[in-house]
């Protein structure tokens, strides 16, 4: 049974698992991710999320695309990525399986279903402790968090800080992008970013506030040149 509460939104699910405290709740017909009490994610974020890879994937040329994605969510960008049919594969790193859980129940109709496409390989765990081995990937997609000066778990700060940028960046194959969703104007996060990639972009995007109300995010886009020879230590 729900458990209706006055704002309007039914509680789905409410829990406490390793990383924190996580709730599921639905607001008319989208849905809303709230961890440790702080809004995370929602079914009505679509654009910015489809963005965050569409962005990515357009600043890099050829076929038989190698994609890595942090933070399954809804699923918005897992699902823009696979439609991108130079992409052979698309590793999917997600530390809380309660959030693969609810993707499977909830959310996988609304974005085509992308953990059940063959080229996805799922991985569940911390990215910060998932092995990358130097020129790896075409696209690198962070959805992790919501930016770095307003994490919602503090074990994300890693991946957001100067050594965590720089050591995703050496894990791009020449000519490939890496990206990073923000709820907002990050310049620590475009600070790093530029001391370790080629032709930084910071890119508002279109995204709902709420289901009738417009806002923005914002998509950090670096890329590493083609000779390979930006990769900074």
């Amino acid at each position: 049974m729900t458990d209706p509460v006055p704002s309007g939104r039914e509680i789905l699910e409410r829990l406490s698992t390793a990383t924190g405290d996580w709730q599921l709740q639905r607001r008319d017909a989208h849905y809303e991710i709230i961890c440790n009490g702080v809004f995370l994610m929602a079914s009505y974020n679509r654009e910015s999320s489809r963005q965050l890879a569409l962005l990515a994937l357009g600043r890099v040329r050829g076929d038989r695309l190698r994609v890595l994605v942090g933070g399954l969510g809804i699923g918005y960008t897992a699902g823009a990525v696979l439609e991108d049919p130079r992409v052979i594969q698309l590793d999917l790193v997600e530390v809380e399986p309660v959030v693969v859980r609810w993707h499977r129940e909830y959310f996988a109709p609304l974005v085509g279903r992308p953990l059940d496409d063959p080229r996805t390989k799922l991985i569940l765990a911390d990215l910060s402790a998932v092995p990358l081995s130097p020129g790896t990937f075409d696209v690198l997609l962070l959805d992790i968090d919501n930016y770095p000066e307003r994490i919602v778990l503090e074990q994300n700060s890693a991946l957001y800080d100067a050594s965590g940028v720089s050591g995703l960046f050496r894990s791009l194959r020449p000519g490939g992008a890496m990206a990073f969703w923000a709820a907002d104007r990050a310049p620590m996060l475009a600070a790093r970013l530029r001391r370790a990639a080629d032709a930084v972009e910071e890119i508002e995007v279109p995204d709902m506030v709420s289901p009738t109300r417009e806002g923005h995010a914002w998509i950090y886009v670096g890329g590493r040149r083609e000779d390979g020879n930006d990769v900074k230590r």
